[in-house]
């Protein structure tokens, strides 16, 4: 017996009651609260052990913490090691993520019996591209609103809307006074939050080429979130930096320092309307899939800048689907 990517079906170590998962559970359950360097060794120790009892999903979260470099250097080669050492055991998740970074044109012509497709697909990934700046279009100057045209492929655009449609929940705004999200009648629309164990190689990858167009460290990045909109679905015109003449904004600023830009990935086109409207400075922007838009929250000198004023206006057809990526002037911790 096989499975539908054409593994030999064997003994799960995945499965609740085998050593190498509950090795694999454990580094889970520690790594999300890991703080000390202590604890990160002992989450990495466990990841190895389950790993090398043959526990998919320790090689691939192993990979994601050398994308991250949590215990130890940042190593992309080293993550996308570990990916195919999962997508040679039979992950599906490695598997489809190496698919998915390795394009359109290779993916669609692997041969899954081949023994060496999965060597093959990461030795064709190409970090190069990913980290280099791409070409951008000023829609505004002041404040600044950037386009770019095709900042993510369309099976990275599919890969991100799969990874999410299981796992929406209603969107929340923030709330000042209690310094804490709730749920608006300005804000109808559902997201996915990409917390620490939601994590892939992709969505780093595309993280690091985000950090990388604004020349900005990856650490300011906040969680990244897919956004969904149904039809009549929106966000009302609102700010995306805190006030800091809001107590509840002023602690955030403090804890985590300001929202100084945002960053937007468009990832379909089978929907209409639903644009992103900047009223204050007579802008009204929508990108293909794969296309990206971001603009300053702030001025030069870091005070908020009220022209940022903008909406998620409702699809009057179809679903929208969008990344969102905060970004910070520190380290969110």
């Amino acid at each position: 017996m096989t499975d539908r990517f054409g593994a030999p079906a064997q003994s799960d170590p995945s499965a609740p009651s085998h050593p190498a998962a509950v090795l694999y559970e454990a580094a889970a359950r520690l790594l999300p609260g890991a703080r000390s360097a202590g604890d990160i060794a002992e989450s990495l120790r466990l990841l190895q052990e389950a790993s090398a009892a043959g526990h998919t999903g320790a090689d691939a979260l192993w990979a994601v913490m050398s994308g991250m470099g949590v215990g130890g250097a940042q190593d992309w080669h080293q993550a996308l090691s570990h990916l195919q050492r999962a997508a040679e055991r039979g992950s599906v998740s490695a598997r489809g993520q190496l698919l998915t970074l390795a394009g359109p044109d290779r993916g669609a012509h692997v041969d899954l019996a081949d023994s060496q497709a999965w060597l093959r697909l990461r030795q064709s990934i190409k970090l190069e591209a990913w980290l280099q700046r791409p070409e951008k279009t000023v829609l505004s100057q002041a404040p600044r609103a950037v386009s770019i045209r095709n900042f993510v492929s369309m099976p990275v655009c599919g890969w991100l809307i799969n990874r999410a449609r299981n796992g929406l929940q209603r969107a929340l705004v923030h709330d000042a006074a209690r310094e804490a999200g709730r749920e608006a009648g300005g804000r109808s629309n559902s997201y996915f939050e990409f917390n620490f164990l939601e994590l892939d190689i992709v969505v780093l990858l595309v993280r690091a080429r985000i950090a990388a167009t604004l020349g900005f460290p990856v650490q300011i990045l906040e969680t990244p979130q897919v956004l969904h909109y149904d039809v009549g679905e929106r966000y009302a015109r609102h700010h995306d930096y805190f006030d800091p003449g809001q107590p509840g904004h002023s602690a955030q600023i403090a804890s985590g320092g300001q929202r100084i830009a945002t960053f937007l990935v468009y990832l379909n086109a089978d929907y209409e309307g639903g644009e992103t409207d900047f009223p204050l400075i007579g802008l009204r922007h929508r990108g293909g899939p794969g296309d990206a838009l971001y603009f300053g929250n702030v001025e030069p000198g870091g005070a908020p800048d009220p022209r940022t004023l903008h909406a998620g206006l409702p699809p009057t057809q179809g679903e929208k689907w969008l990344l969102s990526q905060w970004v910070r002037n520190r380290s969110p911790g």
